[in-house]
């Protein structure tokens, strides 16, 4: 068992940065890419 040592977790604040990122870019890519077919056309 672990001994009740204290593993101390610093990657939830980023986890929890990074799925509000890609809950508000995902929406969004079908318009970047459509920026991007008008701009190469």
């Amino acid at each position: 068992m672990s001994n009740n040592e204290e593993f101390k977790d610093n990657t939830s604040i980023f986890h929890l940065f990074a799925g509000l990122v890609v809950l508000v870019s995902a929406p969004l890519l079908p318009m970047v890419m459509g920026w991007f077919t008008l701009l190469l056309n």
